[in-house]
């Protein structure tokens, strides 16, 4: 399914914001609505409250915190998957730790940043997010790059031919299938088994994973040289 990456000209980015800190919530909510590009439709506090709103407004985007009463982030991943809704999910929370973090992007979630992050951080953060992107924080981006790093990855099957690289690259770069086919001057059918095959030699699912990935081999820059990243995909097999 195609991510809302390109929403059409005037058209507002709905958002849902959900965490269990009721000041927290509201300031983030006020705050968004002051962007003229997003429009608030939901707030929640808990797991149960958040799945039923995301169910009735389909928000485009989740500000998410990862850890609140009556279950996590992870469960309103799994939730959203098992109800085949696919907002774009920007986790916002103070459990920046390795183990959150692998759970947040395997899962489906397009960004991850601290709560002791600027607004000025969570307004890039969001911006990228909700045009289908990646942004990680900089405490989240060391993260990723060591669950990445060489000896993390000690486990792939193979080396990707250098076809594969640069599909890698374009997925990377938020291009959609067709975008690379036509970049490569291939066919749609070929980028798309190549994509397969990238998945299955890295074992790497979601567009952060692989995005961090491309950064690790050096087709795009690290973590060190950026933080947001677009994509049109809102998964690889698209």
């Amino acid at each position: 399914m195609e991510s809302k990456a390109n929403m059409p000209s005037g058209e507002r980015a709905r958002v849902m914001i959900v965490d269990d800190q009721t000041a927290i919530r509201q300031m983030l909510a006020t705050f968004v609505r002051e962007l003229p590009e997003f429009l608030v439709v939901a707030e929640a506090g808990n797991l149960v409250e958040a799945v039923r709103l995301a169910s009735e407004t389909r928000p485009d985007v989740v500000v998410l915190d990862w850890m609140f009463p009556g279950g996590g982030g992870l469960g309103f991943l799994h939730a959203m998957k098992a109800a085949s809704l696919q907002p774009n999910v920007l986790i916002f929370s103070a459990a920046a730790n390795e183990h959150a973090v692998r759970e947040a992007l395997t899962n489906g979630a397009k960004g991850y940043i601290e709560k002791d992050a600027a607004f000025a951080e969570f307004v890039t953060a969001l911006r990228a997010v909700a045009g289908g992107g990646v942004y990680f924080g900089p405490a989240v981006a060391r993260i990723v790059e060591r669950l990445l790093s060489p000896d993390a990855r000690c486990n792939e099957l193979n080396a990707l031919s250098a076809r594969e690289c640069e599909v890698l690259r374009c997925i990377a770069e938020g291009l959609s299938s067709k975008e690379i086919a036509a970049r490569l001057e291939i066919s749609v059918l070929t980028v798309n088994n190549h994509r397969a095959n990238i998945t299955g030699k890295t074992q790497l699912h979601s567009i952060a994973q692989l995005t961090m990935h491309a950064a690790r081999l050096g087709l795009i820059p690290g973590p060190g040289d950026f933080v947001a990243m677009p994509a049109e995909s809102a998964a690889v097999g698209q």
